[in-house]
């Protein structure tokens, strides 16, 4: 069978030359972000689910497409064109609550030149499964949670003729036109997914793993990986560990095939960084210890970098990650105001956040921290004690987002119980620009003003310490070694371009 497996564009044009693209698969958080028409996107992250699927489909011998269409800074027209030459059996998309309008529209033309069966996944696809069947007769499957085991099961039985009504994990259109949802298929198993097809993307005809990337990063070029799945924390407004993994347990890859596969990256892909883009890389002390004694016993000198948290990483963790090559870390705060964090049930503990930040400093493990404006109770005020708490912080980069109450999360239901959600207009639950809750004495046009704002501030304060100041030379002058000078300087030329326009 003849499976394409695609991340499909949702571009806006803006006039002058710029647009806005969005980030979809790979990224726990979609949103737009603003750039020029015939430059890639600056944040790029692999789509690691079509990946580990288009591993399970190669090895039980399907043909498999891909078109990863935000990579390859392909739009709406260049997309149509290469799914309707690869004349698939089935297509599947991965879709998010920001573009779902688009990726249905997109559907629809789709459907007029292909008699593919089309499939969607997706956390918003998840939540409204049912909903979209419904309305959208194109679709013939959703995918629910995550869905890898769940859609090599279904073309499994597609190609030997087998009723799929037994299985788990989707839902899907009868031929009477009903609509059933088959049981949850429940949280995959790590070890039944392969390594991911890394060779197919973005596009079969021009693989180049080196088009993802993370401006975090430091070496150029950097592959991104997992070691873990899920999040040991359970805050209300995260869509990835409620609907996307349903609540499931942190599970973690085995330490070894973990460094098996770095040492794969550095061969088959000339890496000269590894990014562990969990969803909590720091999320179980003894395995974050296998894994870095692991690198250190094999004498894998390669850096790398991760998302973590900073609630469970101690001393010792940071000291042996140090050891085996760590050179970044990425972690959540949320909010500097504590009643906000137990309102969001993250267990926060801003000494210890403190401590990981300066202990991380000490070893020039570069850091980063995310803070969202937006959650719940949030006044103006507890927006000025997370930018004062943000500028106390040592850390060499910050993220401010706005919160989205993402459907299937416990924050929209409790906003939609409280009637405070403004809009059900879905292309505006983008958190890089747009907020969508009104609290009482805070409007949701004050959120984003705030939000569009803070980070200057955060700058001009940070740019009267002469110690930061310092060591940003420091992680400046590493990253232009990591990414040569021509890089850099077209790095550093691009962002002053595009924020002058």
């Amino acid at each position: 069978m003849k499976i394409l497996l695609a991340n499909p564009p949702c571009i806006l044009p803006l006039g002058g030359g710029m647009e806005l693209s969005f980030v979809r698969a790979g990224s726990r958080w979609p949103f737009s972000d603003k750039k020029e028409r015939s430059r890639p996107l600056n944040y790029v992250p692999f789509p690691f689910y079509l990946a580990y699927l288009a591993a399970l489909l190669q090895k039980d011998g399907h043909d498999v497409q891909v078109v990863d269409a935000v990579a390859l800074n392909e739009d709406e027209a260049g997309f149509i064109d290469h799914v309707s030459r690869l004349r698939a059996d089935i297509i599947l998309f991965e879709t998010t609550t920001p573009t779902i309008d688009y990726d249905l529209e997109l559907t629809r033309k789709i459907r007029k030149t292909s008699k593919a069966k089309i499939a969607l996944a997706g956390a918003h696809a998840t939540t409204f499964a049912e909903e979209i069947l419904t309305s959208s007769a194109q679709i013939d499957f959703v995918f629910r949670n995550e869905y890898e085991i769940s859609f090599r099961n279904m073309i499994s039985a597609l190609s030997e003729g087998r009723d799929l009504e037994c299985l788990k994990g989707f839902s899907l259109r009868r031929e009477d036109g009903s609509v059933l949802s088959l049981p949850s298929a429940g949280p995959v198993n790590l070890s039944e997914l392969a390594p991911p097809a890394r060779d197919l993307f973005p596009s079969n005809d021009k693989p180049d793993l080196s088009i993802y990337w993370d401006g975090f990063c430091q070496y150029r070029p950097a592959v991104q990986m997992h070691a873990s799945r899920g999040c040991p924390f359970h805050c209300n407004f995260c869509v990835w560990n409620q609907v996307m993994y349903g609540e499931g347990r942190y599970r973690m890859f085995d330490a070894a095939r973990v460094v098996d596969e770095m040492e794969m990256m550095v061969r088959n892909y000339g890496a000269r960084e590894i990014y562990f883009d969990d969803d909590t890389f720091t999320g179980n002390k003894k395995h974050v210890l296998e894994i870095t004694r692991e690198i250190i016993r094999r004498d894998l000198r390669i850096p790398w970098s991760c998302m973590g948290d900073a609630m469970v990483t101690d001393a010792e963790m940071i000291s042996m990650m140090a050891k085996s090559g760590c050179v970044g870390m990425k972690f959540g705060v949320e909010s500097g105001n504590k009643q906000i964090l137990k309102n969001i049930k993250k267990p926060v503990k801003f000494d210890k956040i403190k401590m990981v930040a300066k202990a991380c400093s000490g070893h020039k493990i570069k850091t980063h921290a995310t803070f969202t404006f937006g959650l719940f109770g949030e006044t103006r005020d507890t927006m000025e004690e997370t930018l004062e708490f943000a500028k106390e912080l040592d850390v060499d980069s910050v993220q401010f987002s706005i919160t989205t109450p993402f459907p299937g999360t416990r924050y929209f239901s409790q906003c939609e119980a409280q009637n405070t959600i403004t809009t059900r207009e879905w292309r505006k639950y983008d958190g890089s620009r747009s907020a969508v809750v009104d609290f009482e004495g805070l409007s949701h046009e004050e959120v984003e003003e705030f939000c569009r704002s803070a980070t200057t501030k955060w700058l001009r304060h940070k740019l009267k310490d002469p110690g930061w100041v310092l060591r940003q030379v420091y992680l400046l002058n590493r990253l232009r070694k990591g990414q040569g000078n021509r890089l850099f300087s077209e790095k550093i030329f691009r962002a002053l371009r595009t924020a002058i326009k």
